[in-house]
């Protein structure tokens, strides 16, 4: 019925090649940036430096034009991705965030991004509590995972546990709810406060439909996932760190 697109003809939001203008699937980045951008002006000081863990193609830093003070530094496994963020003017570092300690001492970042990356470790607790040590007090963690509504993540991380998982692969399941009780179990409750979670869409066809060059379609997704995030496959989850325990 709809032909499926296969070149990405479109710029989303004027920054990255894509299959439509508004397109929700980098919603994740751009929401993210201004909401980050917006907050972080509280962060004191110049060079304010940011830790992109799981950096990809980079697709976070495009949108973050209005702050060319940000040192970024990304943590990426996968050589191509590693060399391209290279050439976006990060300083990328190759470990597993499984097992290995990120190499920086701790309170040296003002802002850290995992955008789905929590989802694929075997470890979620190791890595985390490592970002949540190389985080200055009073920085920003932005964490974006895909999302579910309630049973499904529980059945899904039954069925998780007996399952043998290939690098890459999806290894935990969240709702809305669940991993916000997550992070505050992992990092301590009263050491962050959420400022900010939203989804991005409750319908998506970016690769055969053009709604997602309507403005008007794009207002009224976004609308959804700011009022009601638990309808939306995907959030992002911003938290400041008050004071170190």
């Amino acid at each position: 019925m709809f032909k499926k697109k296969t070149e990405k003809k479109e710029m989303a939001f004027g920054k990255i090649p894509a299959y439509c203008r508004y397109e929700l699937f980098m919603e994740r980045y751009r929401s993210g940036a201004e909401f980050i951008e917006k907050y972080s002006i509280r962060i004191k000081g110049k060079n304010r430096k940011v830790l992109d863990v799981g950096c990809g193609e980079g697709y976070m830093k495009y949108f973050f034009d209005e702050s060319p003070d940000l040192e970024w530094h990304g943590v990426e496994q996968w050589d191509e991705r590693r060399e391209l963020c290279k050439t976006l003017g990060y300083r990328v570092y190759n470990l597993d965030i499984n097992t290995e300690s990120l190499p920086f001492e701790s309170g040296t970042f003002d802002i850290v991004i995992a955008s789905h990356v929590i989802e694929h470790l075997s470890d979620m607790t190791f890595a985390l509590r490592e970002m949540d040590r190389i985080l200055k007090p009073g920085g920003l963690i932005l964490i974006a995972v895909p999302t579910k509504l309630p049973p499904f993540p529980f059945l899904i991380n039954l069925y998780f546990k007996f399952k043998n998982f290939r690098i890459g692969e999806t290894q935990n399941a969240f709702s809305v709810w669940s991993i916000q009780s997550r992070m505050k179990e992992i990092l301590g409750a009263s050491k962050y406060v959420t400022i900010d979670i939203r989804g991005f869409r409750v319908f998506s066809a970016r690769k055969r439909m053009n709604l997602e060059n309507s403005r008007l379609f794009y207002k009224v997704s976004t609308w959804f996932g700011r009022v009601c995030p638990a309808i939306t496959p995907e959030i992002n989850l911003i938290m400041r760190k008050v004071r170190d325990e």
